[in-house]
């Protein structure tokens, strides 16, 4: 196991470029000695994160103070905005922010935004969401996070899919569910201060599809993989310990998952079949590049906001419209080459 991120969630003493830069800079020097503190107790730690609550009246000519205060090495959330430009903007800086939906004429408009950043570079996009629902989320997990106003906590997610690979197999929910409790102790006990992120995401080979798989008994899309999927999260929230933040859930990002990768340059996924699991997992349609226009866009954002209503929790939608046709790829940076899936 690893420890995904270690995250601050605070809010600056004030917005001047001095205090921001100072808080900024203070969190930071916290994020780093409990990421060394967790190296001494043998969990590797990827990466730094900071999380900001949003910015004052949701004006995007902040963003330029914030990128100037970023410490070396640290990703940083802006938090949630209700305003399109903000998503644009802070992309544009390399930073990370997410919308509210919070009524069906807004998601056109934030359909155009995810177009405008996917258009100018694919990259820039997987900094941005939708929260489907409306919901304003605390936790670890980038884009969709933002910290509570005037409160500051440490926070940490981590990494853990080939820590359970097979677990299934060899003794069914409770040998599973065994598992996690070891897992997640072990860092309620290096971080006994902490809040903690228990979801299960992936990392390339690191793969939460493979255990979806191996639960269900059939590969993805395909039947039993929604109970496979909501015993999963079910099995987290179970073993998770009191310091519990943020979601919790099964996560499935095409992009930074192999096998789903290799589903998507077969064609045997598409945006659809994704959304189907919304109701089950935090973000059935994550890190996905899909063939779409405004129309399909606002479309996606819509079902996933009917299923964030009728689930009664928050859901969040993070994905890469390009022109290019299914079955292409196209360079997505870091995540390397990127299969175009259909709406």
């Amino acid at each position: 196991m690893r420890i995904r991120s270690v995250t601050m969630l605070g809010d600056p003493r004030s917005w001047s470029t001095m205090d921001l830069k100072d808080s900024m800079e203070r969190w930071a020097t916290i994020v780093l000695e409990t990421s060394r503190r967790l190296s001494r107790a043998g969990l590797d730690v990827w990466t730094t994160r900071l999380v900001l609550p949003g910015l004052p009246d949701d004006d995007p000519s902040f963003i330029g103070r914030v990128t100037s205060a970023v410490p070396d090495g640290f990703m940083v959330a802006l938090g949630h905005t209700r305003r399109p430009e903000v998503l644009v903007e802070a992309s544009r800086h390399g930073l990370y922010s997410y919308a509210l939906l919070e009524s069906l004429d807004r998601a056109k408009t934030f359909a155009s935004a995810f177009i405008d950043v996917s258009r100018r570079r694919p990259e820039d996009a997987t900094k941005i969401a939708v929260s489907a629902g409306g919901h304003i989320v605390n936790t670890p997990y980038f884009p969709m996070s933002s910290s509570r106003p005037r409160e500051k906590s440490l926070s940490v997610s981590l990494l853990y899919p080939s820590d359970i690979k097979g677990y299934w197999s060899r003794g069914g929910l409770e040998a599973l569910t065994t598992r996690l409790e070891e897992l997640f102790s072990k860092v309620e006990e290096v971080l006994p201060e902490a809040a903690i992120d228990y979801s299960l995401s992936p990392w390339m080979e690191e793969s939460v599809a493979e255990i979806v798989e191996e639960i269900s008994g059939s590969r993805i899309p395909g039947p039993g993989n929604m109970g496979a999927v909501h015993l999963l999260s079910r099995a987290i929230r179970g073993a998770a310990g009191i310091r519990a933040i943020g979601f919790n859930e099964v996560m499935l990002p095409v992009e930074e998952d192999l096998r789903l990768k290799e589903l998507a340059r077969s064609g045997s996924i598409r945006a659809g079949d994704l959304i189907a699991l919304t109701a089950f997992c935090l973000v059935g349609l994550d890190m996905a590049v899909v063939n779409a226009e405004e129309k399909d866009v606002t479309n996606l954002l819509l079902d996933a906001r009917a299923a964030s209503l009728a689930a009664g929790k928050p859901i969040g939608v993070r994905l890469i419209p390009v022109q290019e046709p299914p079955g292409s790829t196209i360079d997505l940076g870091r995540f390397g080459r990127a299969a175009v899936i259909r709406p």
